[in-house]
């Protein structure tokens, strides 16, 4: 981790974790976060993102974890975003590929 990482902004916006990829992956982070800049869904009348992993609605934006309280669990997934450069956490959609392959 460099030391210019540290002060490096994270909009929270754009930062979501998967809590079913979560559970899938007997919960490795690493694999869990996912940066988007795609506009949300509405679903049951909150918007949420959708998974370009295993397109599930079940994901938690970082702003939405900070106005809910939980100062621990997003100081860490702050702090594992910081580590690893963000080409590690845009995943691209199944089919978002397929297109780019053709």
């Amino acid at each position: 981790m460099s030391v210019l990482n540290i002060f490096r902004r994270i909009d929270r916006r754009f930062w979501f974790i998967c809590h079913n990829c979560l559970m899938r992956t007997n919960h490795d982070t690493v694999q869990s976060v996912f940066y988007s800049e795609n506009p949300q869904v509405n679903l049951m009348g909150r918007p949420t993102m959708l998974c370009p992993r295993c397109n599930d609605a079940n994901t938690r934006s970082f702003q939405e974890l900070k106005e809910e309280g939980s100062q621990s669990a997003l100081w860490g997934l702050e702090r594992l975003v910081r580590k690893y450069p963000r080409s590690r956490f845009k995943v691209r959609r199944a089919a978002e590929t397929t297109k780019a392959a053709s």
